[in-house]
């Protein structure tokens, strides 16, 4: 039976910058790729929207409660057109591939210091 699963994150920017001006490089290296970072230009607004995707991502896969997805297993990366496209790897790929999904497609806006995203996936479970 093929499922339709979604995951819908709000992220504030503040916090984004609150990470950068307390922990720097070390908390953007933990949270996002190089490519991601690369795409946002390390703009604030950017990266919380991008944050605030991977946190869709991960509710779309429902991991449990005491498995931890690391953030930087889930990109969100621009295509060759600028839209925003899913990339999994490590325990997000093995998640992902544990329900039968699909490609990811994400939506990601943000204004007013706010970054939302919902991702949507069609899963074998």
């Amino acid at each position: 039976m093929t499922t339709i699963r979604t995951g819908t994150d709000l992220a504030a920017v503040e916090d984004v910058v609150a990470g950068i001006d307390a922990h720097g490089e070390r908390y953007l290296d933990r949270v996002f790729t190089a490519r991601e970072r690369a795409d946002a230009g390390d703009d604030p607004e950017r990266l919380a929207a991008r944050f605030a995707g991977k946190e869709a991502v991960v509710k779309l896969l429902r991991p449990d409660p005491s498995d931890a997805v690391p953030l930087t297993d889930v990109a969100i990366v621009l295509d060759a057109v600028g839209a925003p496209t899913v990339e999994l790897r490590g325990r997000a790929a093995t998640l992902a591939a544990a329900i039968g999904c699909g490609e990811i497609a994400v939506s990601l806006s943000h204004e007013r210091g706010l970054a939302i995203a919902t991702a949507v996936a069609l899963t074998a479970r």
